[in-house]
């Protein structure tokens, strides 16, 4: 993943997490449609597949005419791409922690702690970006 895409997901990792909450409780509109599951996804990984594979669909699909059809399927999809959007904020929340503990670590010159907190941070980060 090429660093401007790094920086895109991680951007909208942070402004999902951000507002997410607040959203979430919000009352739903009377005439919001509520009616497709979210592809599902058990991990990380799968996130990510499932959000590069609907990135690609919403492209083709606004790539064309944007027909009353393809809106629908624009609905469809954007229960994914939400979905898929709170598990990457979630995720980097976590590193966000982990990164906040290695820093606290190493000021206290805790070498164990910050190499098994770098890895760990490493080995979250390399599922949602490309090394």
């Amino acid at each position: 993943m090429k660093l401007k895409e790094t920086l895109t997901v991680l951007a909208l990792g942070t402004l999902v997490g951000l507002s997410g909450p607040a959203h979430a409780n919000d009352a739903q509109p009377a005439n919001r449609v509520a009616h497709y599951a979210a592809q599902q996804a058990d991990s990380i990984e799968q996130t990510m597949k499932n959000l590069r594979e609907t990135n690609a669909k919403l492209k083709e699909l606004l790539a064309g005419e944007v027909g009353e059809y393809d809106i629908h399927d624009i609905h469809s999809l954007s229960y994914t791409l939400e979905d898929s959007l709170t598990r990457i904020a979630d995720e980097i929340k976590q590193l966000h922690n982990t990164v906040a503990d290695m820093h606290f670590a190493s000021e206290g010159l805790k070498r164990d702690a910050v190499i098994d907190l770098g890895t760990a941070y490493l080995d979250g980060i390399e599922k949602i970006i490309a090394p």
